[in-house]
């Protein structure tokens, strides 16, 4: 597969992200890159609250929490993405960060924004 053609899913999978995000979130304004899940819509203001007023608001709280995960991981892979186009545009795409050999075509059929060899990939702390 040439560079194009990933360059072509990347710009797909970026698109996606975006409009994923933004059907839960919004830029910040402040910091590039960054994006704030917002409270669900219809959410009540603050009031003396009723047992079931109560359990809306923990409804609520908890949807939020969701989309605040979601919007943290999707924002994550679109970083991921768009540091991989910027390596297809400056001849660094499908070399390992670690070692700077090729990374096998298999992963990045599989990982378009791969940076490393599987051996060389960090962490994820525990």
């Amino acid at each position: 597969m040439l560079p194009t053609e990933f360059k072509n899913l990347l710009l797909g999978e970026r698109e996606r992200l975006e409009r994923e995000l933004k059907s839960l979130a919004l830029r910040d304004p402040k910091m590039a890159d960054d994006w704030d899940a917002r409270f669900p819509a219809g959410a009540p203001l603050a009031s003396p609250l009723s047992h079931s007023s109560q359990d809306e608001q923990a409804d609520l709280r908890e949807e939020f929490e969701t989309e605040l995960a979601q919007e943290h991981v999707l924002e994550l892979r679109l970083r991921e993405v768009k540091r991989a186009l910027e390596r297809i545009e400056t001849a660094r795409f499908g070399l390992c960060r670690e070692c700077g050999n090729p990374i096998p075509e298999e992963r990045l059929r599989a990982n378009p924004a791969a940076e490393y060899h599987l051996e060389h990939q960090p962490r994820e702390p525990a």
